[in-house]
């Protein structure tokens, strides 16, 4: 795997990472609903891992079968979008719904895919 697409898969990790810390914050939904600066912190983060994927995509578009079937990544990246066209309009239900569930999915998939490369890496 490239070094590059390596850097950027870890720091989406890390901002998966973020906005788990940020929702134990808000301990609730409701928490998290009242709180604008934790719902900018979880719209900032969610916007930086859909930037950094699709800039894997962009150094090594065979990834995209790997990456692209996950349905976490699909509504990360329309989240990013609807973050960078219309701002005023978004949902702190929905960032709630994507920052509880599809992070932490997505965020697992992209733990066990690099730990299947370095054991391919390891092996040859």
């Amino acid at each position: 795997m490239d070094d590059r697409v390596r850097n950027k898969l870890l720091i989406a990790i890390g901002f998966a990472d973020r906005i788990a810390t940020t929702l134990k914050r808000a301990k609730t939904q409701e928490g998290f609903i009242q709180d604008y600066d934790l719902q900018y912190s979880v719209v900032h983060s969610i916007s930086q891992i859909a930037e950094n994927l699709a800039q894997v995509l962009q150094i090594e578009p065979g990834l995209s079968d790997q990456i692209l079937k996950f349905v976490p990544y699909r509504s990360i990246r329309r989240m990013r979008d609807k973050i960078q066209h219309h701002y005023g309009t978004i949902d702190p239900d929905i960032v709630w719904g994507i920052a509880s569930q599809n992070v932490p999915e997505l965020k697992l998939t992209l733990e066990e895919f690099l730990s299947a490369d370095e054991r391919q890496s390891e092996t040859k």
